[in-house]
């Protein structure tokens, strides 16, 4: 028997049963986001162009995304594509999901007034393009959540972080309020990219007070090294070598980064868990905070 004929054969077999699984899927998946928009539409009409399924992965897709509401109250807000990874529809609180919205219009005109003419001010003219992204894991009461935020032309923020003793009751999300303080805080980190936002800022600020961009930022430098200074006096006798060392080491980064906007990272690795409460205690104390989350920085 030929070889390349057979393996040929199966080679069209499988890529027909992978177009029919992923025929069916899709089919399966639309019936069920159809439902769903029924549900919706006393509040949001929704519409979309293009949906696939990955009947390996099972990642959904959807295309072309509208959401207006009903009464025309707001302007609809569009969606180039909504990328579903993962997400857990076993469980009444989803113990996993992994979500991605690329591409989100907004309309200058539809933000707050004051904060659109900031924007404008800084050169922002067009629509918005923002992308969203939330991907976590909730196994044992132990949350692992990372988010991102990002804006074309301005810049890109993600956060992410470890929560234990995570409780939430999705029947009574009110009591949210109330457990938050003892959720314990085990690993963290922010890093902003800029895109030019900043350097937009620094710019502006330079053009009111009439100085060069580089007089500016070296005002800031001083500004925060002398904040820094005055504050290591009047607590001289309270703060560790450790606790100077990450002080100096949070205004040397912040200056690096006014200087060349690129990226900054917070990382927090505090040697034991922290409650969010006793974060709320300290956060009139910068040295305090630093110290007790171990916080480093980098630019």
């Amino acid at each position: 028997m030929n070889i390349k004929l057979v393996s040929g054969v199966v080679i069209a077999g499988l890529a027909a049963s992978y177009a029919g699984g992923k025929f069916y899927m899709t089919d399966q998946v639309e019936k069920k986001l159809d439902a769903k928009i029924i549900e919706m539409q006393p509040m949001i009409d929704v519409k979309y162009g293009d949906l696939s399924v990955e009947p390996i992965t099972q990642k959904i897709q959807l295309h072309n995304v509208v959401l207006s509401p009903v009464d025309g109250s707001a302007t609809p807000v569009t969606i180039n594509e909504i990328t579903i990874n993962k997400f857990d529809v076993e469980s009444e609180f989803p113990a996993a999901l992994d979500i991605a919205l690329d591409g989100i219009s907004i309309s200058i005109d539809d933000i707050e007034p004051q904060t659109a003419e900031q924007l404008k001010e800084l050169g922002y003219t067009d629509d918005m393009l923002i992308s969203l992204s939330t991907k976590y894991t909730y196994v044992n009461d132990v949350m692992d959540l990372e988010l991102g935020l990002s804006a074309q032309d301005m810049g890109k923020m993600e956060y992410s972080l470890n929560l234990a003793n995570f409780q939430f009751d999705p029947k009574q999300p009110i009591s949210l309020l109330f457990s938050y303080p003892n959720y314990q805080l085990n690993t963290a980190e922010f890093t902003y990219t800029d895109q030019s936002f900043v350097e937009r800022l620094l710019k502006q600020e330079a053009q009111t007070s009439d100085i060069s961009v580089e007089e500016l930022k070296q005002r800031v430098s001083d500004k925060i090294n002398t904040m820094l200074a005055a504050d290591l006096e009047n607590k001289n006798n309270e703060l560790s070598d450790a606790e100077i060392k990450l002080a100096k080491n949070a205004a040397t980064t912040f200056v690096k980064f006014i200087n060349d906007p690129k990226s900054i990272t917070i990382s927090v690795n505090p040697e034991q868990a922290v409650t969010l409460g006793e974060i709320t205690q300290t956060k009139n104390d910068p040295a305090k905070l630093i110290s007790l989350l171990n916080m480093a920085f980098k630019a």
